[in-house]
């Protein structure tokens, strides 16, 4: 794979988001070893454009709803986190919603504006593992979860109770982490974070969900086109 087309990024981090995509088992390793050395191509268009606003009017919906429970609670959002480093790999995020309780318990939200999908669980799981090595690193009290939430919702119209209640879904308790976590996902999430350290290019893992999307699909000569219709003569 020729790299000299693709920028270099001045840091190497990956985002839990990138993580989140690629922990199922049928996802390509290349993407989160590229995305942690080189800046993908331009995203930005007008439906980027109107997703921001979209998430930007959920998440203050639910920042709202979460004062309104935990009226005592300390309440960050958008809250950035230092560079964690695990396994050999920088991560780095922005939470859209912690909440701090008075005796110090804490929750992770996050608002999306789209489907409901399981890879939104390991980003959030990831977040509350970054904040647990943080606190470690810093010599405080490790956080105790009492809840890591997710709020779908378009941004579009008011939200009432009913909605909150059928949109935010929550894993409650300290031990909620382990639900996402589970053994499996533990092995996996520690095997991608090895394959993105390596310091040579993982094998390529093409098919169609996976280079679809992917934000290299031009630079990999291992990708398979979408828009490319194969003409088969003769298969007899």
């Amino acid at each position: 794979m020729d790299f000299s087309n693709l920028d270099k990024k001045f840091n190497s981090v990956l985002g839990p988001s990138t993580l989140s995509d690629v922990l199922n088992d049928n996802s390509c390793p290349r993407l989160p070893w590229l995305t942690f050395r080189f800046k993908p191509e331009n995203q930005d268009s007008i439906f980027l454009e109107k997703w921001k606003l979209q998430h930007a009017s959920a998440l203050n919906n639910l920042i709202t709803f979460l004062k309104s429970r935990h009226p005592e609670a300390k309440i960050d959002s958008e809250f950035r986190l230092p560079t964690v480093q695990f396994l050999g790999v920088n991560l780095f995020g922005i939470i859209d919603c912690i909440v701090k309780l008075p005796n110090g318990d804490v929750g992770v939200f996050d608002a999306k504006t789209g489907a409901k999908k399981s890879g939104h669980w390991f980003q959030i799981g990831i977040y509350f593992l970054m904040l647990k090595a943080i606190a470690q690193n810093q010599g405080l009290p490790i956080p105790r979860l009492f809840s890591l939430g997710l709020f779908y919702h378009d941004g579009k119209n008011p939200p009432d109770e009913n909605t909150f209640k059928d949109n935010l879904i929550e894993l409650k308790g300290p031990d909620s982490i382990d639900e996402i976590f589970l053994d499996g996902t533990r092995k996996r999430f520690q095997e991608v974070l090895k394959i993105t350290s390596q310091n040579y290019l993982p094998e390529a893992k093409p098919s169609l969900n996976n280079c679809r999307f992917c934000k290299f699909n031009n630079h990999c000569p291992s990708a398979i086109k979408s828009d490319v219709t194969i003409v088969a003569e003769s298969i007899f």
